[in-house]
């Protein structure tokens, strides 16, 4: 396998169907990347081109997303953790990097916070234990509107949505939403491949969550790098300032984007995290 291709692979988890992909060389340094809601592995895969060329990347789809089964129990931080180390137990990866993306972050924080000795450096992209009140309720409509969508004739009408959604992301990104994005239901129609269910994570129950990310992030006392779209609304300064207080060892990167980083300058979001991770390869 080059850097350049990607194997798929399904792995029985939590009584749960968990799809993943891998990029690179096994025995290289382990890469683990966290996609955010309402979306899957393949978000990543311009990204995990350029990392697999020196690390073995693994991106799982979590429950409910992509090809991974939905979850009548629900979708709480600590299952979606749970999932991704239960999957990184079942294929023998660790130690290893972490990257995580929006709803990724809070997966991630979890993972880092209860496996600390697992995770050997994290970067964190536009989002946290908490969110901004604005950021919130941006992100409730935003997922509600993705997430109940009636259905789209064929591929056209799938891209125009999303260029209309997302009019600042690079051209491939939204290439991948329409290739991966969708599934043809039994009416002919394109819905979305996600369980609907899952907007309700943007509501009060998550709220629990909260505290515990907080409490999770001050166990996560690997290097962390923190990326942070500078027009994003999903992160205020209170809680920028929090990160900073509670987390160990953090620095914080700003980035000319919104909340969509890794879309929307997928070349800076690369080079960082290449620059961040050699640091760890040093002996």
């Amino acid at each position: 396998m080059t850097a350049h291709e990607y194997q798929e692979g399904r792995a029985r988890v939590n009584g749960l169907d968990i799809h993943y992909l891998e990029w690179g060389k096994r025995g290289n340094q382990p890469l683990v990347m966290v996609h955010g809601l309402n979306v899957t592995a393949h978000t990543w895969d311009p990204i995990a081109r350029r990392l697999a060329e020196k690390y073995h990347v693994i991106a799982p789809d979590l429950r409910g997303h992509g090809e991974s089964s939905w979850s009548p129990q629900g979708y709480a931080v600590r299952a979606f953790a749970g999932d991704v180390t239960g999957l990184l137990g079942q294929m023998g990866i660790g130690p290893y990097y972490l990257v995580g993306h929006s709803n990724g972050v809070r997966v991630s924080i979890a993972i880092a916070g209860e496996n600390p000795g697992q995770v050997r450096r994290m970067a964190l992209s536009d989002a946290g234990p908490a969110t901004s009140v604005e950021g919130a309720r941006f992100m409730r409509d935003f997922i509600q509107r993705n997430t109940n969508l009636r259905g789209f004739r064929d591929e056209h009408e799938v891209r125009e949505f999303y260029v209309a959604q997302h009019p600042e992301w690079v051209e491939e990104f939204i290439d991948l939403h329409v290739q991966y994005q969708v599934r043809r239901n039994w009416a002919g129609k394109l819905v979305p491949k996600a369980d609907p269910d899952l907007q309700w994570i943007t509501g009060s129950v998550s709220l629990p969550d909260v505290e515990y990310l907080w409490e999770m992030s001050a166990k996560a006392a690997m290097p962390t790098l923190y990326m942070i779209g500078r027009t994003s609304n999903v992160l205020d300064q209170p809680i920028i300032d929090r990160l900073q207080q509670v987390m160990p060892d953090v620095r914080v990167e700003w980035f000319e984007t919104g909340h969509y980083i890794p879309r929307e300058q997928p070349k800076q979001f690369t080079d960082s995290l290449l620059d961040f991770f050699a640091e760890g390869d040093q002996p």
